[in-house]
């Protein structure tokens, strides 16, 4: 069947770790709590724990306040030999920050459930639709398979999974499979408007002041094909910002027609810094992001990166050249 592996794995096991990959997006916090509710339900033993902690506009999700950031050098449980781990929204067992360090090599084992490309050999022990919109998407197939009832918070969580790694269904995965799941969600009750106001509309103060730093950083290159955005940790820290809170600035460039790639270099508060990527067409910027140890979609994706801003920056355009010639 299906989901046989992952519905192997559940039943093999009483305790459960969820976690997601570093500075989780709302398919990442929504899948950890759907899945948090659905092995409630079966009577397990969970847990949600995250290296970094989720934006401010997420928080309406977790009523009951029990997603978890792990702290650093933190051991959260004595005897982890006894639980195991579901990670999900993403393959890369290297992208899930200290997660990977203090959890991971002490747990029983492990299961992956996403929906981004991965190697033969990860797709093969894991479930991996890269097909799929979603991590919330395979999520609700998987629990009608094993008749899970939703409740409205399940419902709700799921469709916030579904709307952002759609782009609100405009992303180029989105399916008539896509837009069915969404109507079921809609008719137990989960409002629409009210998630796009949640996950579009929220943002603090801070974070508009972010946007318009960011966006004064703006370069165009290779013909204005191109668009580079930077954000450095001193801006942040100016701006009183979080840095979850630029998880959306990448998209403001693709709004001109011009525009086929975005490319977003960003530090976080420890310095750490990361380039997402996004692109039209058949510019696939999910084998760049690879090339540097990162993943993602073809028209989506990202990696942390191990060399100085400028000479990441190089490198990345060097990638892309050959699309541009």
């Amino acid at each position: 069947m299906r989901f046989q592996p992952v519905k192997n794995f559940i039943s093999g096991n009483d305790r459960f770790i969820l976690t997601s990959h570093e500075t989780p997006d709302g398919d990442a916090i929504g899948s950890e709590y759907a899945m948090y509710c659905a092995l409630k339900i079966l009577g397990k033993k969970v847990r949600i724990i995250n290296a970094d902690t989720m934006a401010f506009k997420y928080k309406f999700l977790d009523e009951d306040g029990v997603i978890e950031t792990l702290e650093p050098g933190e051991t959260p449980l004595e005897n982890l030999a006894a639980w195991s781990l579901f990670i999900l929204d993403t393959n890369d067992i290297h992208n899930i920050g200290e997660v990977a360090d203090l959890i991971l090599p002490k747990i029983r084992e492990y299961f992956i459930i996403d929906h981004h490309e991965g190697s033969e050999e990860i797709v093969s022990r894991n479930h991996i639709e890269e097909d799929a919109s979603s991590t919330c998407e395979v999520l609700f197939q998987l629990f009608e398979e094993m008749k899970i009832p939703l409740n409205f918070s399940m419902a709700q969580a799921l469709y916030v999974g579904i709307v952002y790694d759609t782009g609100s269904f405009v992303y180029p995965k989105t399916t008539a499979k896509t837009f069915g799941i969404a109507k079921k969600l809609i008719e137990m009750g989960v409002n629409s408007n009210y998630i796009f106001a949640r996950i579009y509309e929220s943002n603090s103060i801070s974070a508009l002041m972010l946007q318009s730093k960011v966006l004064a950083s703006l370069e165009l290159v290779v013909d204005q094909h191109i668009a580079i955005q930077t954000m450095l940790k001193k801006t942040i820290e100016e701006c009183d910002a979080m840095y979850e809170e630029a998880d959306t600035i990448i998209n403001i460039p693709l709004k001109s027609e011009n525009i086929k790639v975005s490319i977003f270099f960003k530090e976080n508060h420890q310095g750490i810094l990361r380039c997402s990527m996004r692109s039209k067409g058949n510019i696939d910027v999910a084998a760049i992001a690879q090339s540097f140890g990162g993943g993602g979609h073809k028209t989506a994706a990202g990696f942390k990166s191990k060399y100085p801003l400028a000479e990441i920056k190089e490198k990345v355009l060097k990638k892309l050249q050959p699309y541009f010639e």
